[in-house]
Parts: structure tokens; C-alpha cells; sequence
């Protein structure tokens, strides 16, 4: 039963991503539902106690170590300076704040014992990077309020899993001084930034110095994770979380050049271990507990979500710091996730094993808590942006291009016509100096890594064009940015479309120029002054099909760079039937080409013909 038990949980947790990703809601609805529905509570597929207490417990542990050390690689110390203040409150006062609001709530509405009530409000004080991640990725806000969610999350976590400890503690153990507690705390939190630096100094080692061959890698910084995990509590419990973090966050300060296929790897894995563990802890959860909790149960997460999170964002993120649109959107935005579950779990197995009643009680409120949390934090995430207007702002629209070169340098000038704010990405910093010049933002990045088009302000509605002189590359990041922000139509250049291009699987990407395009030659045109760009308007009369001809006859010397159509650019451009107002910006080598072309916009009597390196912006 124990094969059984893991295979399912698996598959099923894979199953319940799948379903998330399709229908863009965050992965761990669709885990509580599968778990409770496909567990003992339900069609009893598999049996979370068939594991026994060590085994869950060790899995439990292990999963959470890898998906807080995944949050701390995740961590931008430079962004994070950027919203210090607000975070450092978060996380000072904010805790103070939910945890005590919490115990209230549980106390007042559920009658829940002090002892009781004060370990669901440390267990409530965390929010997560496992729901927070995957959330932020589709809500539409300023940069500054995504930086200071996700910080939150990650950084909470550890704070509140070790708060859970010390409750759990001083509820069992009553009586125990005070000077005892904090020289415990104290070496928790020195034994876990120790070990975590110690750790991420010898992984930057073995990634640095190429010690170990690339597929070894990843898992020897997978083994010294779990060493240093398993070292830190053994010294002192609660000390190997922290110490997972730390060892994260110390790896992405460095900077490290090859952190790419580290993040790749951690982050499958982090995947793969919260859909486990989810589907077991939700199938091992006392149905039965959860719903003796009535109606008092949601009203206490009610309070949680309406009263408890906004005083403690009044009273840690201040107007001096943030505007209150910023606030307001930080206070309506607290989902709880693995972590959390996974504390109550263990909390409640403790409890049950030292005879204390109320454990299975408690973690039936904290997964009611996350239920509720995620739902009402998705549903922010959906109305806030168009009620509080940053939908339809059109200074936050961005057109990002990936790759500096002269035609994508051209094309950001051409499509600042349309507001959107440019933002140019390269991993070289000194192929950024001509967007510079031009006053364009830039982010010096690695295109393979999603923290690049964080830093980029990538939301769902942004245009990203990825132009550089590699197919793969350009389709890497088409896939990237759609699956993991939502893009809907990534523009990629490609010198050899794939046949799926525009169908199928494929659908949703728009191909650069409608065809395939060959950047090194249009790049050597543009540095050689051999070619022009034009603007003609489709809606005159036979030149749609004129140019439809022109296409065939010249499809190397032409290159279609945009489509204009009330004042928005599109990349997908009909010459069978185009609307009414539409123009289109092409890129012409000079010749014969360019001659027909002039032709035809003498004959229309539209000339607008201009030198690519003189087009006004």
C-alpha cells in the first residue's frame, strides 16, 4: 500500500498542476480538492496513514526544506532593498499583528482554548512562495507591490514555522522561563544563518568552479541542501528551514552566471514535492473535524481575511512608504499554502502522540484557512487591477524586446507610438548602450531565467518579442513568458518557423514578419544603410493584394515589422481582407523592392517614406 500511496500521490498531484495551469488558478485548490476527494475521506485511491508518522514526517520535512531553499534563490537582494522598509515591518509588526488578531478570532468565535487559539495564530502568520509565486504572475500591479508580497512570503516562512514551535512548546512545556525560550530562539536563529551560509558558500563553490560536471551538479547542491537541512536540526529543531533559506538566498546574491539550470531543476522539483505532499496531507486531513467547525469556522477566517490582514498593512506599511491603491492591494492579498499546512499537520500529529485533544480541530481551521484564503486572494487578483484602474493604465502597458540589435532597437522607437513604456533585455551589458542612448529601460539578464523578465515588469498583457539571432532561444522565451506570465501572443523571429507555427500547439505565438526571418542579414542591412522602412496604408484600394504580389516576388527584401490599427500594434496582419484604417510598417532593402514599393505609394498618393535610422519616435 505504501507503492500505492506514493504513485498516487503523484500522479494525482501532477494531475491537479495540469488542471491549475489550464485554467490559471493557483495549484493548491485543485491539490486540497484531488487529496480529500481521492483519499480516505473519498474513493479511498490511496492511504496517507499507510506511510506511518516518521515517513510523512520525514517527507514532510525534506519538502519543505527544498521549497524554501527554491524561495530564497527566488529572493533579488537588489529589489529587495528597493521595499525594505515595508518588508521589515511586514515581518516585525505584521506578525505581531495577524498572530494575535488570529488567536482572537479563534478564541472569541470558536471558543478555541488560549493554548490553542495562540498556535493557529503563529501557524496563520505565514503566506507562502507556493501560492504567491504562481499568483503574482497573473495580477496586473506596480512592481514595488509584487516585490514586497513575494518577499513577504518568502521570508515569513521560516518566521512562522519557528513562532508555531515556540507556542507548541510553551504549551506543553507551561512554566518554562522566559531566558529559557529566547537562548532556544537565539540559537535557532544564529544555527540557521550559520549553517545556511555555509552551505550556499560551498554550493557557489561546485557551480563556480565546475567541480562537479553539469549533470551532477544540481544534485550535489541538492545533497548539501538536505545535509545542511538534516545537520541544522540536529543541532536545533526548527534550524533546518532557515538554514534552507539562508542557503537559497545566499546563492542568488552572488550572482551567480550559471544559476539558470539550478533554478530550472529546483523548480520542478519544488513542483513535483508540493503536489506530493499536498495530496498526502490533504487526504490524511479529518474531514470530519473541518466541518464540526459549522459556521464559526469560516467567520473566523473571515475576520482573518477582512479585518486581521489590513490593520496588520496599516500598521506596517506606511503612506510616507506606499500609495494606497499599493497598500490596498497588499492588504486583500494573504494566501496561505504548504507551509502552513505542513506545520498544522505536524503540530496536530505531535499533539495527538502527547494526548492533547484539539490537534485535529486545528488543522482542520488552518486548511480551511488556505481554502479560504487562496479563493478570496485569486478573486483580488482578478477585480483589483480593473477596479482600481492599473488594468487600463497605458503607462504600465510594456512592449519588451529580448536580444539588442539594431532591428530591435528600430522597432522599440516604432512602437513607442503606442505608449507603452520599452524595456530592452540582453545578458551583455555594453549591447544595451545604444537603447540607453535612446533613453529605453534595459535589464541585463539571462533570457532563459523568468527573474529577468520579473525585473522587465512582464505582466499577462505586455508584448514580448524575442529577436535575437537563435531560434531556440526566441522560442524558449515565447514559451516562458506565456506559460509562466500569462502572455497571450509572444512574438518570436525565427530564421526556420517549426510547421506548428500558427496551429495547433502553437496557436497562441505570433511569428516575427509572418515569416521566416533572417536577423543577421536584416541586422547587417540596417548597420550598412541599405534599407528604409515604410508605412503604407492597407484600406487604399488594390494595395492589400499589390502587396500581397510584392511579398512572393520579394519575400527577402521585405520584411513586415508591424501593423497599426487605431492606434494599437499587432503583429498578426490579414492582407486578404484588412480592416479599415490599418498600416503597416515594413522594413524594405533598398532596390528594386524598394522602387516597386514607392510605386505603389506614389500611385495611393500616401507617402511616408523615411530612413530607418532617422524614423521619428
Amino acid at each position: 500500500m505504501i507503492l500505492t500511496t506514493l504513485v498516487a500521490a503523484v500522479a494525482l498531484g501532477i494531475a491537479a498542476q495540469i488542471l491549475a495551469e489550464r485554467f490559471q488558478v493557483p495549484a493548491i485548490l485543485p491539490l486540497l480538492v484531488f487529496g480529500i476527494l481521492f483519499g480516505p475521506a473519498g474513493l479511498a485511491l490511496f492511504a496517507p496513514e499507510a506511510l506511518g508518522p516518521e515517513l510523512l514526517t520525514a517527507l514532510v520535512h525534506l519538502g519543505v526544506a527544498i521549497i524554501l531553499f527554491e524561495g530564497g534563490l527566488t529572493l533579488d537582494p537588489r529589489r529587495l532593498l528597493e521595499v525594505g522598509g515595508p518588508v521589515r515591518n511586514l515581518l516585525t509588526i505584521g506578525v505581531i499583528v495577524t498572530g494575535v488578531g488570529a488567536a482572537l478570532a479563534a478564541h472569541l468565535v470558536l471558543g478555541m482554548p488560549w493554548p490553542m487559539a495562540s498556535l493557529f495564530g503563529a501557524i496563520m502568520t505565514v503566506t507562502g512562495p507556493t501560492v504567491i509565486v504562481p499568483l503574482l504572475r497573473h495580477l496586473i500591479a506596480p512592481r514595488e507591490v509584487k516585490t514586497v508580497l513575494l518577499s513577504e512570503g518568502l521570508l515569513i516562512d521560516p518566521i512562522g514555522a519557528v513562532l508555531a514551535y515556540f507556542v507548541l512548546q510553551w504549551t506543553e512545556r507551561a512554566g518554562i522561563p522566559l531566558r529559557e525560550l529566547l537562548t532556544e530562539l537565539t540559537v535557532i536563529t544564529l544555527t540557521g544563518i550559520i549553517l545556511g551560509f555555509a552551505a550556499g558558500a560551498l554550493a557557489k563553490l561546485v557551480v563556480r568552479t565546475r567541480l562537479v560536471s553539469g549533470e551532477l551538479r544540481n544534485l550535489t547542491i541538492l545533497a548539501i541542501l538536505m545535509v545542511c537541512y538534516e545537520l541544522a536540526e540536529h543541532q536545533a529543531p526548527q534550524a533546518g528551514i532557515l538554514a534552507a533559506m539562508v542557503m537559497g538566498f545566499t546563492m542568488s546574491a552572488a550572482e551567480l552566471p550559471d544559476l539558470v539550470s539550478v533554478k530550472a531543476f529546483k523548480g520542478q522539483l519544488t513542483t513535483l514535492v508540493i503536489s506530493m505532499l499536498f495530496i498526502l496531507l490533504a487526504g490524511a486531513l479529518d474531514l470530519g473535524a473541518m466541518l464540526e467547525l459549522g459556521w464559526k469556522g469560516p467567520a473566523v477566517i473571515a475576520v482573518l481575511i477582512v479585518i486581521v490582514r489590513p490593520l496588520s498593512v496599516v500598521a506596517s506599511v506606511w503612506p510616507s512608504q506606499m500609495l494606497w491603491k499599493e497598500r490596498f492591494v497588499i492588504g486583500l492579498t494573504a494566501p496561505r499554502g504548504i507551509v502552513a499546512a505542513a506545520v498544522a499537520s505536524l503540530a496536530a500529529q505531535h499533539m495527538v502522540a502527547q494526548g492533547v485533544e484539539g490537534g485535529q480541530a486545528l488543522e482542520g481551521l488552518v486548511y480551511l484557512g488556505i481554502l479560504m484564503t487562496v479563493t478570496w486572494s485569486t478573486l483580488m487578483a482578478i477585480g483589483l487591477p480593473r477596479v482600481l484602474g492599473y488594468a487600463s493604465d497605458p503607462a504600465r502597458l510594456r512592449a519588451v524586446f529580448v536580444g539588442a540589435n539594431p532591428l530591435t532597437e528600430l522597432l522599440s522607437q516604432i512602437l513607442k507610438k503606442s505608449g507603452r513604456t520599452v524595456v530592452g533585455i540582453d545578458g551583455v551589458s555594453w549591447r544595451l548602450e545604444p537603447w540607453r542612448a535612446l533613453g529605453v529601460a534595459t535589464v541585463c539578464g539571462d533570457a532563459r531565467d523568468s527573474t529577468t523578465y520579473e525585473e522587465a515588469g512582464v505582466e499577462r498583457d505586455s508584448l514580448v518579442i524575442a529577436a535575437t539571432t537563435n531560434d531556440e532561444l526566441n522560442l524558449l522565451v515565447a514559451d516562458m513568458v506565456h506559460s509562466e506570465f500569462g502572455v497571450e501572443y509572444p512574438v518570436v523571429a525565427l530564421q526556420v518557423p517549426p510547421e506548428d507555427i500558427g496551429r495547433r500547439s502553437r496557436a497562441w505565438m505570433d511569428l516575427f514578419g509572418g515569416q521566416g526571418v533572417d536577423v543577421a542579414r536584416w541586422i547587417r542591412r540596417l548597420e550598412s544603410d541599405t534599407a528604409v522602412t515604410v508605412e503604407i496604408d492597407l484600406a487604399e484600394d488594390g494595395v492589400a493584394h499589390t502587396m500581397r504580389e510584392l511579398f512572393r516576388e520579394f519575400d527577402q527584401q521585405i520584411l513586415p515589422l508591424v501593423a497599426w490599427h487605431d492606434g494599437d500594434p499587432s503583429f498578426r496582419v490579414s492582407l486578404d481582407s484588412p480592416e479599415p484604417g490599418t498600416t503597416l510598417v515594413l522594413l524594405v532593402e533598398k532596390g528594386q523592392a524598394l522602387e516597386r514599393i514607392e510605386e505603389v505609394i506614389s500611385r495611393n498618393k500616401t507617402p511616408d517614406l523615411s530612413e530607418a535610422g532617422k524614423l521619428e519616435g
